[in-house]
């Protein structure tokens, strides 16, 4: 048997021509401009702060001694099991409404404990702002 490498090349040549017109090499988006088109998301954006907001209350909770762990925010902060935090993060969702309100509220009972501390008063602001923002979607 005797291998003819013209018509291999020549074949070849015929199923790349094929595949290019068919688009089955490249996609129709590069997976660059698909990620920026996402991420200028006016829902993904809000998505952003509200996680952002979350992580920040978390921290500053944290360094202020009244909670040691994420599933402690979850239940103690959040209103929500244990998991609530982890999950918003990890899958990039919103956090209810319920538990916003639920945060800041408890944001507030420590802030009068503590003689309105500067930093307690604006993340409480800073909620109160996330949670008009969404109730004003509505109409």
């Amino acid at each position: 048997m005797i291998i003819d490498m013209n018509q291999i090349t020549s074949d070849l040549d015929e199923l790349k021509k094929y595949v290019e017109e068919k688009v089955l090499i490249s996609p129709q988006k590069p997976i660059d401009q698909e990620v920026n088109e996402e991420m200028d998301d006016p829902l993904y954006n809000q998505q952003k702060l509200d996680a952002k907001f979350l992580v920040k209350c978390f921290k500053y909770l944290k360094k202020l001694g009244y909670i040691k762990t994420q599933y402690e925010f979850s239940e103690q902060f959040l209103g929500k099991n244990k998991y609530y935090f982890g999950m918003i993060l990890s899958e990039q969702r919103h956090p209810s409404l319920d538990a916003i309100h639920h945060l800041i509220t408890g944001i507030s009972q420590i802030n009068d404990g503590l003689n309105k501390l500067k930093h307690l008063d604006n993340l409480y602001e800073e909620g109160q702002g996330l949670i008009t923002k969404r109730l004003l979607k509505y109409f």
